[in-house]
């Protein structure tokens, strides 16, 4: 039996506006499960940021926000959160250094700063709201709680401040210059797997990863069988084991093909 670990965007889900799982990945997916493997959702996303279509799709589990959210057959393994204390004092120390974020809790997203038309913030409120069980809230909100952040550099920032503070607690994934992803230390998407390797008791050698992103870095350099989408960013391709078409042609299907899972 393998387990096997897919990213959403770009690799289970199109990256355009209609955020589509082509018809090739769902039977490819269904005919892995009908060979007996196990395949999760292996995501930054937090669970409340999954696409409903997804989850009730039939995966076996979740590994959520990098590693600090894992699921499996609907039952919670795993929930990294921080205090609520603690999530006061980092939001208010993030808006004094002069950056937007969005905080990802498993439940809920939270968010400060301007998301109106052309910011930053603009794409991940109209998707997320519409998405979510929750409304988005400011930090304000009583029920503030998250797991993880996303946040972005204004003009006149302080990046050293920034990075003083939460260098040694946050492990910093560079989307861009000034786009930073912040997941606990400890915490990553290989973490996951192997917390699911150890759970499920199965050997390492069984363990297959899906990506196309810098936040798959890890976790395609974790497991013995990593694969590239088609439409990977470049630094993916030079880690992973096979490359395999784009998402839109038949990328998981063709991938899963080359192992002999299906």
């Amino acid at each position: 039996m393998a387990l096997l670990f897919f990213d959403i965007d770009g690799t289970l889900i199109t990256l355009d506006e209609q955020h589509i799982m082509p018809e090739s990945t769902k039977e490819a997916l269904k005919k892995a499960k009908e060979n007996g493997h196990k395949i999760f959702i292996n995501t930054g996303r937090v669970k409340t940021a999954i696409d409903k279509h997804l989850l009730n799709f039939g995966f076996d589990g979740l590994v959520c926000g990098c590693g600090t959210y894992i699921e499996y057959e609907g039952k919670e393994l795993l929930h990294k959160s921080f205090s609520k204390e603690q999530c006061r004092k980092y939001a208010k120390l993030l808006k004094d250094y002069g950056y937007q974020t969005v905080f990802e809790g498993k439940d809920r997203i939270f968010m400060e700063g301007e998301h109106g038309p052309g910011s930053f913030l603009e794409f991940i409120y109209n998707y997320f709201s519409k998405n979510s069980d929750y409304p988005i809230e400011s930090p304000e909100h009583e029920a503030f709680i998250f797991d993880k952040f996303t946040t972005v550099q204004q003009e006149n920032c302080n990046r050293t401040a920034f990075e003083q503070t939460f260098g040694e607690e946050f492990t910093m994934i560079p989307h861009t210059k000034e786009v930073l992803e912040m997941v606990p230390k400890g915490y990553s998407k290989a973490s996951g797997i192997r917390f699911l390797e150890e759970y499920l008791k199965e050997a390492h050698e069984e363990c297959y990863a899906f990506g196309d992103s810098v936040n798959d870095m890890e976790m395609l350099k974790y497991v013995p069988h990593s694969i590239a989408m088609g439409n990977s960013m470049q630094p993916v391709f030079e880690v992973a084991e096979y490359t395999t078409k784009v998402i839109t042609e038949g990328g998981i299907w063709n991938a899963l093909s080359h192992y002999g899972l299906i």
